[in-house]
């Protein structure tokens, strides 16, 4: 953090940031969290074609930290050495400004803006706080970048080599695709089972074409028939596979190998061919890289890996109330006895096709909006849907919950073409409380995914009268005598005499007894109607004048259509 001064004293330059000294105790350098990642290295290796320095006023060789998405609408402080991601907030604005001075006060390392055509306004005060300033492209979505630095930042730290290939940091997977693009003369990517950019190399003069840098900076490769056809040869083959073309795209040649451990695919590598043809030893190079970058993606896989997979036992054990809720949420982070909202999504057109790999996608867009809310949620995906248990240390409103739900849905639509259906519960008011909270979302998605398509998220007040008939329809399911007497006889005389009693008796409840609207929506003249109405009385004994009658009947029909 720059040297604070007096108004007193003139303008001065700030101090250059301290670099962090490790104590003779602290672990081995394979595990220490504490290793510098600085500025310089998070620049180089997403490459000038991503990212820009507009500031440095303490040099490059200052070390960063995790990223965290700016919420605007919060004030709340800023991590030392953060990388502050300005989601929302232009480089030109007043809210820009204030931006720059919040990171200062919280010795944040720097701060990202998108420049969408515009200059920023606030050099003079980035140096004063001794904040840098960088610029990403407008291209990549904050959600991508923000996935990219999660895993790539730990992964920077592990300070241990591997023999082999330049002698790369184990689990730095931007370092490994730069050591393999020098060994097999082309632009590397490093990929995931799932097809999302894991890393990329950044060395100087390499070519890549349009598809390549499209995929880059959304993390995701085009979900085209001809990406899936090649994707499909490359996980049959057991070896380097080339690729001339690709139906639909126009793209420069290419290898790519599958990255495997024992039989299960983990990964994969591409090397794009630039204006120098690959050697004629490419192929075996890049075969021999697969086996070095499996030590490598192994390691990055397993601390994510099992890191999420606890936390998700943790995150179901404590919706479904299986064990102990304040053992749980103490595990998971949650204060016990502290409010929390519960949030569900649901796919409105999962199939079968990639499920597992869209709900994955969701948890983690779903965890990286609620750090940009600064609400720090835990997340599970269960069956079809992805719920989420966010945090609520104070008051907050429900519109800022709705506002959260809303941009997840927003994004999905826009990033990924997917239809999801959200629920909101803010009643559990502690851990004990969110099992039932957890039953009030799915009974909300329920009734969304029988309805017609809403826009936003709902909760339970807006669909309160559907929800009710919901839950009776399922208490009528398992006790059939509630729909009996009159309205089952009335049911089965008309189908087996072909008439229209049930619809009459519809539309006279649903009318309030005015007939004429009621013969209106059925189509037919109102002595018609009146007709058919006193036969339904006479025939099944109804009393039509007593209130209670009425509003069983009128329930009875409403169950009748959910059973």
């Amino acid at each position: 953090m720059a040297q604070r001064r007096s108004k007193e004293e003139g303008p001065k330059k700030p101090a250059p940031r301290p670099s962090r000294k490790r104590s003779p105790s602290a672990p081995p350098p394979e595990t220490d969290p504490t290793a510098e990642v600085t500025l310089r290295q998070v620049l180089d290796n997403l490459g000038p074609g991503i990212a820009q320095v507009i500031a440095a006023p303490s040099g490059l060789d200052v070390p960063v930290g995790e990223p965290v998405i700016h919420d605007p609408l919060e004030k709340t402080d800023l991590d030392a050495d953060a990388i502050v991601l300005a989601v929302g907030t232009g480089p030109d604005t007043t809210e820009g400004r204030e931006l720059i001075a919040r990171a200062g006060k919280g010795d944040a390392a720097m701060v990202v803006f998108k420049m969408h055509g515009r200059r920023c306004e606030w050099v003079a005060e980035a140096e004063q706080n001794g904040v840098a300033l960088v610029s990403v492209a407008d291209e990549m979505s904050w959600s991508s970048l923000h996935s990219l630095l999660a895993l790539a930042v730990p992964s920077w730290r592990q300070t241990t080599a591997l023999p082999g290939i330049a002698s790369v940091p184990l689990g730095d997977l931007f370092a490994l695709a730069n050591a393999i693009a020098a060994m097999v003369g082309g632009a590397v990517t490093i990929e995931d089972p799932r097809a999302r950019v894991l890393a990329y190399s950044n060395l100087e003069g390499q070519v890549i074409d349009e598809p390549r840098q499209q995929t880059i900076l959304g993390r995701q490769v085009p979900d085209t028939p001809g990406v899936r056809a090649l994707y499909k040869e490359l996980w049959a083959s057991d070896g380097v596979i080339r690729a001339d073309h690709i139906e639909g795209l126009d793209i420069l040649p290419r290898l790519a190998v599958a990255v495997r451990v024992g039989g299960e695919t983990i990964g994969s590598i591409w090397v794009v061919e630039g204006s120098t043809p690959l050697g004629p030893d490419a192929e075996n190079a890049l075969g021999e890289a697969a086996r070095v970058a499996a030590l490598h993606m192994i390691h990055v896989r397993a601390s994510r890996d099992i890191d999420r997979r606890v936390r998700g036992e943790l995150l179901r054990s404590l919706l479904e109330g299986r064990d102990d809720s304040r053992s749980v949420a103490g595990r998971l982070g949650l204060d016990p006895s502290s409010s929390v909202a519960v949030m569900a999504f649901e796919f409105s057109d999962l199939a079968n096709v990639q499920d597992e790999v869209r709900r994955e996608r969701l948890v983690d867009l779903v965890a990286m909006y609620s750090e940009a809310f600064r609400l720090g949620a835990a997340c599970v995906a269960l069956g079809r849907r992805v719920y989420a248990v966010l945090p609520l240390a104070r008051e907050i409103p429900e519109v800022r919950m709705r506002k959260l739900a809303n941009e997840i849905l927003k994004h999905a639509e826009t990033t990924a073409q997917a239809q999801l259906r959200a629920a909101i519960s803010l009643r559990a008011k502690s851990a004990a409380d969110i099992p039932r909270a957890r039953v009030e979302v799915d009974r909300i998605l329920r009734v969304l995914s029988l309805s017609d398509p809403r826009s936003g998220a709902a909760a339970i007040e807006d669909v309160q009268s559907k929800a009710i008939l919901l839950e009776l329809s399922d208490l009528a399911t398992e006790h059939t005598d509630l729909v009996t007497g009159p309205i089952q006889q009335l049911a089965v005389h008309d189908r087996e005499k072909g008439t229209q009693y049930l619809p009459t008796l519809r539309a006279y409840l649903e009318a309030f007894g005015d007939i004429p609207t009621a013969a209106e929506r059925l189509g037919i003249h109102a002595n018609t109607f009146r007709y058919r109405l006193r036969r339904v009385i006479e025939l099944f004994e109804l009393d039509l004048d007593d209130h209670d009658d009425r509003l069983v009947l009128d329930l009875q029909l409403r169950l009748l259509d959910a059973t």
